[in-house]
């Protein structure tokens, strides 16, 4: 590591200007998570793709599979894969080879991940898997129970492919990731950058730049200063740009903003296994005392519209329509003194990371005082490692922002939730229903598109009464790159084709 970090400090101060066939990017986190992560790097940096991706409404749509069909009312799926596809090596994509992802993907479950994690085990992604095989070239699961809609719920993350010669028999790395992508990592310096360089086997346009440096910057005025003085030339990943710093750069016209609706929500989780939120009166003042309007408009700076329904807008009909998030302080107030207000503050917890991505801090004292208006006292803790303060118990409310890693809003439902979902009980949110479970558990299995939209309604309606996590906003994307970098574009998963970026003409 020592002699690879010597190679890139070699590179030099500033990085080869747009035009030329490299490019600088920066991001606030480190898309590379190395050989102990179920997927090495981020789907981002375009070196492995998925069976299936989504498109701009989170519908599956084809991208190592060219097609794929349905049978046995749902327990039978068969890909086709997309024909002359090899991986970095040369090798050819075979259907065996996608099976040797799937059964590794079984195999290594649960395991966590620093993109989207593995922990609530692959049935969550595949459903109840009977078998996995490779027929006539395609790739066929048959699973134990119908599931509706197996293609989105594979999009993304869950269905990365890479060569099974990138695997140890643990399911670890044997060396870098062998991917089907545009790029290949070349190189990676752990928390500073990572760099890639086209694929000469991609069956794909080769893309416009030869080379592509994402430094990781976590401090937002750090990433603005960089992109300024010429050091890097486009910010890219969630939170690339604070709300509040996206209007000076759309002003400019030496850069490009791209703003584009994302899965990104950000929610209040509450601590129901302990007081006072184990109370719900003392959740419903809690969300009554909010003022999401002033928090959209003001603090998110118009990048991300107020909170209702649990699925946010991008998720198209399935989002539940009539859900409202009220603010109403009387109404809060009079149910803290029904209640009884707590005897000591409750804590409000940040990860210190986000605060990188998103103006945290500020919302977190916004909440802080207004809950204090209503009878609620509370304090702000701001922690690296909020998983291990959230296993511990020691929060009332926690303030992050999720999204879904594929286009099947059951991740959520089941992942988060599910009375028997491991975030749900590890991380004390205390939330037990019947009726909750009964409903998740039907939709996975509902064929019928209309009832199982129906369905997805009534979830919604259920949390909206029971408030285990309510949505405070649903957020855009902003993004910024030099004007002279032409070609960008941003999917819902906040997701950068690297592949298309090249310079303007």
């Amino acid at each position: 590591m020592a002699v690879l970090a010597a190679l890139l400090t070699g590179c030099g101060g500033q990085e080869a200007a747009p035009g030329s066939d490299e490019l600088t990017l920066a991001a606030p986190r480190d898309l590379v998570a190395g050989p102990e992560d179920p997927y090495y790097v981020h789907q981002t940096l375009r070196v492995w793709e998925p069976l299936v991706t989504v498109d701009d409404r989170l519908r599956p749509v084809p991208a190592l599979a060219a097609s794929w069909s349905a049978a046995d009312g749902g327990r039978r799926w068969t890909f086709t894969l997309r024909e002359g596809v090899r991986f970095s090596d040369g090798t050819p994509l075979t259907a065996e080879s996608v099976v040797a992802n799937v059964e590794r993907f079984l195999r290594i479950a649960p395991r966590q991940s620093a993109f989207f994690s593995l922990d609530a085990g692959m049935e969550a992604a595949y459903g109840k898997v009977d078998d996995v095989r490779a027929e006539a070239g395609a790739v066929v699961f048959t699973l134990e129970e119908p599931v509706a809609d197996l293609p989105a719920r594979l999009a993304g993350f869950f269905s990365m492919v890479q060569s099974p010669r990138a695997f140890t028999a643990s399911g670890g790395f044997a060396g870098k990731p062998v991917g089907t992508g545009p790029y290949t990592l070349a190189e990676w310096v752990k928390g500073q950058r990572a760099v890639l360089t086209a694929n000469p086997h991609h069956h794909g346009p080769a893309p416009a730049y030869e080379r592509i440096v994402v430094r990781v910057i976590p401090d937002a005025n750090a990433r603005v200063a960089a992109l300024r003085a010429g050091e890097v030339d486009g910010l890219i990943d969630k939170g690339a740009l604070l709300p509040a710093q996206a209007p000076a750069f759309a002003a400019d016209d030496t850069f490009r903003v791209l703003r584009s609706p994302s899965v990104l929500t950000h929610y209040l989780t509450f601590n129901a296994s302990r007081r006072p939120f184990s109370d719900p009166r003392l959740r419903e003042a809690a969300d009554l005392a909010i003022d999401r309007q002033a928090i959209t408009g003001t603090l998110l700076a118009g990048t991300a519209a107020p909170g209702s329904a649990f699925l946010s807008p991008v998720f198209g009909d399935l989002a539940a329509p009539g859900v409202t998030a009220a603010y109403d302080p009387a109404r809060a107030r009079a149910l803290v003194a029904e209640a009884g207000a707590p005897a000591a503050p409750v804590t409000i917890l940040v990860s210190s990371a986000e605060t990188g991505q998103f103006p945290y801090a500020d919302i977190a004292e916004v909440l802080r005082t207004s809950l204090a208006q209503v009878g609620i006292p509370a304090k702000v803790t701001v922690a690296e490692a909020t998983k291990a303060v959230m296993e511990a118990g020691d929060y009332d409310v926690f303030l992050s922002a999720y999204s879904v890693p594929n286009g099947d809003a059951d991740y959520l439902f089941r992942r988060f939730l599910r009375s028997d979902a491991a975030w749900n009980v590890e991380r004390r949110l205390g939330y037990r229903s019947a009726e909750f479970d009964r409903l998740v558990d039907l939709a996975a299995t509902e064929t019928d598109a209309a009832a199982r939209r129906d369905l997805y309604h009534r979830i919604q309606r259920l949390l909206a009464a029971d408030r285990p996590m309510v949505p405070l906003a649903y957020q855009d994307n902003p993004i910024v790159t030099a004007a002279a970098v032409g070609g960008v574009r941003q999917s819902v998963a906040y997701v950068v084709d690297l592949g298309a970026l090249a310079p303007s003409t």
